[in-house]
């Protein structure tokens, strides 16, 4: 496990919604103070194509490519946003399909992620705690260490 001070790649998983972009702020301070670089990870969820895109002549191919340009632009507006907010550091994008969570875990295993700030969307209740999150999956399932940020309630 890397020492704080070792901390040099930094996993800031989006869905570009805004407790997601709670986290941004806490990954930015930590990439400055560490020098570290902040892999922006978006993961589009595992998707069944319908029966009706054959009528439109849509492949699975095509499908994941709309998919993978759409995400782009996301990240870049996110990377952007995040910059503009909370100043200038180092990022990466990444995009991945299939479960949030596993994806995270897997893409910070494959690329010696040191921390992993992610929010939490603040939900409570049963079906929250029979669902659980993202967040606390990935809180379950990483070798590194996590960070959950859970965002200021409005009012």
């Amino acid at each position: 496990m890397a020492h704080l001070a070792n901390l040099k790649q930094i996993l800031f998983p989006t869905d570009f919604s805004k407790y997601s972009m709670a986290a941004a702020e806490y990954a930015v301070d930590r990439a400055k103070k560490y020098g570290a670089t902040i892999h922006v990870l978006h993961v589009v969820e595992d998707f069944k194509p319908i029966l009706a895109i054959r009528t439109f002549d849509l492949t699975q191919e095509k499908i994941e490519n709309e998919m993978t340009e759409q995400a782009n632009r996301q990240l870049e507006e996110c990377i952007k946003d995040t910059t503009e907010k909370f100043g200038e550091v180092n990022f990466k994008k990444a995009i991945r399909f299939g479960v949030s969570h596993a994806e995270i875990v897997k893409y910070a295993a494959e690329n010696d992620i040191d921390l992993i700030v992610i929010a939490t969307q603040g939900k409570t209740g049963l079906l929250h705690t029979l669902l659980g999150s993202v967040a606390e999956k990935v809180i379950r399932h990483s070798d590194c260490p996590v960070l959950v940020i859970t965002p200021k309630r409005e009012g």
